[in-house]
């Protein structure tokens, strides 16, 4: 069992010890749930009853907290506590798991597919005629990767993802178990017969350095293709419909839902829940913050709060208002009481 000291914690996370440096730890843990053998940390001033109450011996804390070690905790002053307690979490990573090149003898690999030496193919995994596997590339058992589709190198697809017919996938890609990418937009034309499926002849391009969450899906573009650019980062459930674009290095958070022809620019944060109506663009910088409902194109740099989205600004102004009035109202019944005991005075 690893066992570290305050001090060399205090190195690892670029801190200043206050306390007994000597003081040693084997695990990490939240304040709630750690032992007297845990370090944890202290991310806003909210929790710091909670450190009062925890068992944790060694807690990072940031410049601006007032309290004070003790004979049962060392704390360890940080300027980002909660990015200097990664650095301390990396100590405890499990070793990864290793696999195997080659192919599992349970896997379905069709003879014109094109599988590097190095990639690792696990069980009951299917790669159809015409794929492509990358160097270094794990497909988890279950996976799914259809014609001519293309997988760079160094992709991790954990268990039972499907990769449909035609897609591009780039390098570095990370999915998460249950995604889908390249499954039929949903595109229907209203007839007398009811509804009538629209052909979804376009793929689905990842770029490199992507991570989908868990069962998010990606959809097939009608026409063209549906993009993920580079650096994009997704988290579980999540959908992406046909023919969106999501710019570099942006951030869609879970439940999230995008729908057709929309356009995300770079470095655009949208939190848990914003649904986006289609045919939008929302410009780089830009955010949506939990819930929102997104039905207007949303300018450079500018969040967006509630269903419909408004700019958070003008929202904040709004709410203001009652407290105001409130506040006016008071002052006038003030001065009216003012006046009727001037009004009394001039009267004697």
């Amino acid at each position: 069992m690893a066992e570290y000291t305050a001090s060399f914690l205090a190195e690892k996370a670029g801190g200043t010890v206050k306390g007994d440096p000597d003081r040693k730890i084997t695990g990490i843990n939240s304040l709630r749930l750690a032992s007297e053998n845990d370090v944890s940390f202290l991310a806003t001033p909210k929790y710091e009853k909670m450190m009062g109450e925890s068992k944790a011996s060694i807690v990072l804390v940031d410049e601006k907290c007032t309290a004070e070690p003790d004979e049962k905790r060392t704390l360890i002053v940080c300027k980002d506590p909660d990015r200097s307690f990664s650095r301390i979490c990396a100590l405890f990573a499990p070793e990864p798991i290793r696999f195997e090149p080659g192919i599992h003898p349970r896997a379905a690999v069709d003879p014109a597919a094109v599988v590097d030496p190095t990639a690792s193919i696990g069980p009951c995994a299917v790669i159809e005629a015409g794929a492509k596997i990358g160097a270094g590339t794990r497909i988890g058992a279950g996976c799914y990767v259809g014609h001519n589709s293309t997988i760079g190198n160094n992709c991790l697809l954990d268990a039972n993802v499907t990769i449909m017919h035609g897609c591009i996938i780039g390098n570095k890609v990370i999915l998460h178990g249950g995604v889908v990418i390249g499954g039929d937009g949903f595109g229907y034309e209203p007839s007398l017969r009811g509804l009538v499926k629209i052909p979804q002849n376009g793929i689905v391009q990842i770029d490199d350095e992507v991570e989908i969450g868990a069962n998010s899906t990606v959809d097939r573009a009608r026409f063209g293709k549906t993009w993920i650019r580079k650096g994009v980062k997704i988290d579980n459930l999540v959908m992406v419909a046909h023919n969106v674009i999501v710019g570099q290095a942006s951030v869609i958070i879970a439940q999230t839902g995008v729908a057709g022809s929309t356009e995300i620019g770079r470095g655009v944060i949208l939190s848990a829940q914003v649904g986006v109506a289609g045919h939008l663009t929302l410009h780089d910088g830009c955010r949506a913050t939990a819930t929102a409902g997104v039905t207007k194109d949303i300018p450079m740099g500018e969040t967006v709060y509630g269903a419909p989205a408004e700019p958070l600004k003008e929202v904040i102004t709004r709410l203001a208002v009652p407290k105001n009035l409130e506040k006016l109202k008071k002052r006038v019944a003030e001065l009216e009481a003012q006046l009727a005991e001037l009004k009394g005075t001039l009267a004697k």
